[in-house]
């Protein structure tokens, strides 16, 4: 496990040397991932001859040097893989065509793999890599060329008893011989998805791209129509401070205006009472009176005086 990987894995020449022991979760993880990033480049890997293609994969699931395995082990477990996993997806599929209410995806997913168990004899242990491929596109386009393959004739199925129970009826339509099984998948697995199909694919992504700039060009004319109506709205909000400030200083003005106006007629009305007391005719009045008169004249002449004195 921990050993330094050669360049080119060796062909082992026994049946023990070749099975080796169980994959671990770790490896069987790294093989799906190795298979769907070789997989992926499907313009390059279509062209490839079996041994190129897997030696690719083997390249990649030893790129870390964390593991050890010939191609050969590594084909047979992505068989192994492949084959179970589409099993347990063909009992997926049933559950979920059953549409009961109230079922939630992790019940669905526990039906499946109890109706795996009783069609299968064995608990599925292949979790794992099925939720890495559930919604992988390349993947689920070969397990529906693999179904179409191993489905079996309609007259067939036609003479199954009608007391049959669906797992039976299930497994009767994905079950196959186990050797020439292995054998089938082995050999349909090495070969990706053809250029036909990437190109349709990059068609798409071309269309997509085409959409891209229009798209973007709206973006942009959205943003430059929120930005001018964002710089409206300052503009306004600026104005109306301004008329805001003036209204406050013509407001503060004609307060001013308003007071001098007040204080002048006051001074105004002093003046003429003023006038009137230093006029007053003091013959008829008591003495207290004309004291009173006396005074105030000169507290009125004295205020006088110190005004024009300054």
């Amino acid at each position: 496990m921990g050993q330094s990987i050669p360049p080119i894995a060796k062909k082992s020449t026994t049946k023990r040397g070749q099975r080796g022991i169980n994959f671990t979760i770790d490896e069987d993880i790294k093989l799906v991932s190795a298979w769907l990033n070789v997989s992926l480049d499907a313009v390059t890997s279509t062209d490839q001859k079996h041994t190129t293609f897997w030696e690719r994969i083997w390249s990649t699931f030893h790129n870390d040097k964390k593991f050890n395995r010939t191609k050969d082990s590594l084909n047979s477990r992505w068989s192994t893989i492949q084959r179970e996993t589409n099993k347990f997806c063909g009992c997926l599929a049933q559950i979920e065509n059953q549409n009961e209410s109230g079922k939630t995806e992790y019940d669905k997913i526990e039906d499946a793999k109890t109706m795996y168990q009783i069609n299968c004899k064995n608990a599925f242990q292949l979790e794992h890599c099925w939720r890495i491929l559930r919604n992988e596109a390349k993947w689920l386009i070969l397990r529906d060329s693999l179904k179409a393959r191993t489905r079996q004739p309609a007259t067939r199925l036609a003479t199954q008893p009608a007391t049959q129970p669906a797992i039976q009826s299930f497994a009767s339509s994905i079950n196959v011989d186990e050797e020439n099984e292995e054998m089938n998948f082995g050999e349909t697995l090495e070969r990706p998805i053809g250029k036909k199909a990437e190109k349709k694919k990059l068609k798409k992504r071309k269309n997509c791209d085409d959409v891209i700039p229009t798209l973007s060009s709206q973006f942009d004319e959205i943003k430059e129509e929120k930005r001018r109506m964002h710089e409206e709205k300052k503009e306004s909000m600026r104005i109306a401070l301004e008329e805001q400030r003036e209204a406050m200083r013509i407001a503060s003005e004609e307060q001013r205006e308003l007071i001098r106006i007040k204080e002048e007629k006051n001074e105004v009305e002093k003046r003429k009472m003023e006038d009137e007391l230093m006029m007053k005719d003091t013959r008829t009045m008591d003495p207290e009176q004309k004291e009173y008169i006396r005074l105030r004249r000169l507290e009125i002449l004295e205020r006088l005086r110190s005004k024009y004195a300054s």
